[in-house]
């Protein structure tokens, strides 16, 4: 029995380990000290490093892996969305939504907004995103705004267009026009990407203090029952970066933050000196983020090649003058930029960028990241591995929009989310869910990577399937080398973070369609329980 200086704090016996450590892979016990792994290996070896002091769990041949990382997630916005005003439009028919939203109406004072959330138009009747009259019947006193589950598309009514100013004249931005009716040429209610964000921002900026403490508090609760340790927040303002703040300063912060900063503050950034890295293991300052094209979900991801039974190519944000410019700039200021690509031709345009950057000003080790990075090829992926870029793909996509996938083609299929084409080409691709746009479960989305299947059992690009054991490095050291992390946490290695989590079987011993319903038993950071089942 060690001495109670040496002893390790906590000692975790009769486990089955997955160490996702290349020299370890499997053990049947871990010690925990100040908060990081102390040892890892055999029953006896480890429990005869325990003091007097140590708490011992006995976890009775239960799974232990890294904690989850989740390289792509909404974390403040979303949770802001949990607690505020906002109705979930998650549901089958405009007629519904209309009614959920009326009642929302009533209960807010004339002149204010009335906002939902998580529409999904292809899980609907109509099929379709709700037009500006439709709305107007839900309220003529109140702008409405219903935002699609993926975002990147939103419809409002009337008094919502008259809020920004659309009018019959108003000229849609190159990211993407706002939609008109066919025949009488007014908008529709229907925005696209910037004209979207406009709107989005403004009904973020409307959240209380309060409603941005309880909507961190709610979301890193709900992301803790699921295995997630750790969090990219894919869009922080600075009105959120104070809210971390508060938390982290109060030890109150539950998961580990990685912060990716919208563009439009870059340039305060850079002149209070803050650069990506900057901060400690609970949170930290990530990368730029700037979006290049629209969305999967919404079928506005920009392709070289048309969306089938189409002549539309998707929507893009920038002119490659443009883009070049801004990546220049970011990557000479020593920042990481995330840039959210999903179409080939978006993820080509977002290549020659870095590619740009690099040959004027190079600069090793920059991982730069392509957020979503969905639609490839082999010149992308050849550009991808030369350049050191680190994809984040998402995982659980093809099983939450199977019904969308008629829209890219089985042929296209082939290349999308292509998880497997980045691990041969010794890419380092993460797990990443974008949430609200796909469910957040990490266990889902291994699982979608591993069976490519989606909810109606339709298979998606089988040629992209990985192991369960590269799923899980995917979702854990993966996620980790996204941040610049993978020497502190990401596998369940002496020194490292002690971030893990406790599962109720072995993923890599069930049906691989079970894999999302194994229960999270206990989900611990820095050796800490957040949650327990």
């Amino acid at each position: 029995m060690a001495s109670s200086a040496l002893a390790p704090d906590k000692v975790i016996v009769n486990a089955n380990v997955i160490t996702i450590d290349a020299r370890n892979p499997r053990a049947q016990a871990l010690a925990i000290k100040s908060g990081k792994f102390a040892a890892v290996g055999e029953n006896k070896d480890v429990e005869s490093l325990a003091g007097p002091g140590t708490e011992v769990l006995n976890l009775a041949g239960k799974t232990v892996v890294p904690g989850f990382i989740d390289a792509h997630i909404h974390v403040m916005s979303t949770g802001i969305k949990m607690v505020s005003s906002m109705v979930d439009c998650e549901l089958p028919s405009i007629g519904q939504v209309q009614e959920d939203l009326r009642l929302r109406a009533r209960d807010t004072a004339p002149g204010q907004w009335v906002m939902g959330f998580k529409y999904d138009d292809t899980k609907t009747v109509e099929g379709r995103m709700p037009s500006r009259w439709e709305l107007d019947e839900v309220s003529r006193d109140h702008p409405v705004i219903v935002t699609h589950r993926a975002g990147l598309m939103s419809s409002v009514n009337g008094k919502g267009l008259e809020a920004f100013g659309v009018t019959r004249d108003s000229a849609g931005p190159i990211s993407g026009p706002y939609e008109r009716d066919p025949e009488s040429g007014e908008p529709n209610g229907v925005l696209y990407e910037a004209g979207e964000e406009r709107v989005r921002f403004f009904v973020l900026s409307q959240a209380s203090m309060e409603e941005r403490r309880e909507g961190l508090k709610k979301i890193t609760e709900m992301y803790a029952t699921a295995g997630l340790t750790s969090v990219h927040d894919a869009m922080v303002m600075p009105e959120e970066v104070s809210v971390y703040q508060e938390a982290w300063a109060r030890d109150e912060l539950l998961l580990r933050v990685y912060m990716l900063v919208h563009e439009n503050y870059f340039e305060s950034f850079r002149s209070a000196g803050i650069r990506t890295g900057l901060g400690d293991e609970k949170l930290r300052w990530g990368g730029i983020k700037l979006t290049n094209d629209g969305g999967i979900a919404t079928r506005t991801a920009y392709l070289s090649e048309p969306y089938v039974g189409s002549s539309e190519h998707g929507l893009k944000l920038f002119e490659q003058g443009e883009l070049d410019e801004k990546i220049r700039r970011i990557h000479e200021a020593g920042y990481q930029a995330c840039v959210h690509s999903n179409g080939d031709a978006a993820i080509d345009m977002t290549l020659r960028a870095f590619e740009r950057a690099q040959e004027t000003h190079p600069r090793h080790g920059a991982r730069h990241r392509i957020e979503h990075c969905t639609v490839v090829n082999p010149d992308i992926l050849r550009r991808i591995k030369a350049l050191g870029v680190v994809p984040t793909p998402f995982g659980a996509y093809a099983y939450q929009h199977g019904e969308k996938m008629a829209f890219y083609g089985e042929e296209r299929a082939r290349w999308m989310f292509a998880h497997r084409s980045f691990l041969d080409y010794g890419i380092p691709c993460t797990g990443a869910s974008d949430f609200t746009a796909s469910p957040f479960e990490p266990l889902l989305g291994i699982q979608c990577c591993v069976t490519r299947t989606d909810r109606e059992g339709r298979v998606w690009g089988p040629n992209q399937r990985v192991s369960i054991e590269e799923a899980l490095r995917i979702y854990t050291l993966n996620g980790a080398y996204a941040s610049f992390e993978e020497g502190v946490k990401g596998s369940i290695t002496p020194g490292k973070l002690a971030d893990l989590v406790v599962l109720g079987q072995d993923p890599t011993a069930v049906d691989p369609f079970a894999i999302k319903d194994i229960p999270i038993e206990m989900t611990v950071v820095g050796g800490e329980a957040v949650y327990e089942r």
